[in-house]
């Protein structure tokens, strides 16, 4: 009599690796869903953290500026004089119309990997009873708007108010 030994076999079916591969594959694709958004959302947190600190620096560095030129008799004016480049600003007024692409410092260098990005400044003379609407004219008070873009997109606006009474008071900081 002889005797033969059966062994099972064990091993996982095609019909079981067909069926583990598709729940790994679900998986994943709703694991990418849920990342992706993350991932991009604080991109786009840091990016606006970049363009508030932008229009911060801006802002502040108008505000050590004089309300209007000295000497200048021109009052109307919201442009640079003649002549006139952004390191030699010495008003509010000069900062209407200033853009740049990439966004530069006062003296013309240009800050790294900002490409895409644009600040722009609008002054405006504003009416003092109501800062929110413009005046036809010279009222005593500037609003001066400092808006940041990415790619076109808008990412931070920063808007302040000036009066001639700060320089009327000394309250502007002097350059050296």
């Amino acid at each position: 009599m002889s005797t033969t030994q059966h062994t099972s076999r064990r091993g996982i079916t095609m019909a079981e690796t067909i069926i583990s591969t598709l729940l790994v594959g679900l998986v994943l694709v709703g694991t990418i869903q849920i990342v992706g958004p993350v991932v991009r959302s604080g991109s786009v947190m840091a990016d606006k953290a970049i363009a508030t600190n932008l229009a911060r620096e801006l802002s502040e560095e108008i505000a050590t500026k004089y309300f209007t030129a000295p000497g200048n008799s021109d009052l109307e004016a919201l442009a640079p004089g003649v002549g006139e480049t952004r390191s030699t600003y010495n008003d509010i007024d000069d900062y209407n119309g200033l853009s740049n692409s990439p966004p530069q410092l006062s003296d013309g260098t240009k800050l790294t990997n900002l490409v895409g990005w644009t600040r722009t400044v609008k002054v405006e003379h504003m009416s003092l009873i109501d800062p929110s609407s413009n005046s036809r004219g010279y009222s005593g008070g500037k609003r001066v708007t400092v808006i940041v873009s990415k790619d076109g997109v808008q990412l931070a606006e920063m808007t302040t108010l000036h009066t001639h009474a700060a320089d009327q008071i000394g309250f502007v900081l002097q350059e050296p």
